[in-house]
């Protein structure tokens, strides 16, 4: 039977839940990277008042929190859809002319580069994914040519369909290749990329 207090610190399984799920709201309604922490945080605030409602008869504390955290998730997605559909903000077009000091006008201009991290299309600028680009290349070229094709297939495909190419159950796959891709990665100090 499951039981939780409010003093006892999360399951790995509901931090995992909660990681999780903040991770997927990136990119949705305006949500970028810097935002996970803060939405972990809700997270976590709202099940810890929810729980003295958890009653272990009806379900299991896995399933309550999947249920409160996916709740939180859809209202945090409808007020921030419903903020930006507000009326009331100000909208004006980048490209317009704004008078600023005496008479002069000033152009409002930002990089597709500063659009692509606002909106959360990428977790790093642009010169930082060069960099990591080059880095990882180096790091495939070196690893021994099985690595390197399964580390190229793990670029435009899940690890499930991975291993269903290769013939192989995904624990063997894990145990077999993505072990040793990881080992080499956290050895050039890159396994912060292996999301």
């Amino acid at each position: 039977m499951d039981t939780h207090t409010q003093n006892e610190p999360l399951t790995p399984y509901l931090t995992a839940l909660i990681e999780c799920k903040a991770r997927q709201l990136v990119s949705k309604a305006g949500y970028t990277q810097d935002d996970i922490k803060d939405i972990e945080q809700e997270l976590i605030r709202d099940l810890l008042e929810r729980l003295p409602k958890f009653d272990p008869a009806k379900a299991s504390l896995n399933t309550f929190a999947d249920r409160v955290v996916g709740r939180r998730i859809c209202n945090l997605l409808r007020d921030r859809q419903a903020a930006m559909r507000d009326w009331r903000r100000e909208a004006y077009s980048l490209d317009e002319e704004i008078e600023a000091d005496e008479g002069s006008t000033v152009l409002h201009e930002i990089s597709q580069d500063e659009v692509d991290l606002r909106t959360g299309r990428y977790d790093r600028p642009e010169a930082a994914r060069a960099h990591l680009q080059m880095d990882l290349e180096e790091v495939l070229a070196g690893l021994p040519p099985e690595l390197r094709q399964v580390a190229g297939m793990l670029r435009t495909q899940s690890v499930a369909e991975v291993a269903r190419e290769l013939g192989i159950p995904r624990g063997t796959f894990r145990d077999r290749y993505l072990a040793q891709i990881r080992e080499v990665f956290a050895a050039k100090r890159l396994d912060d990329y292996l999301r």
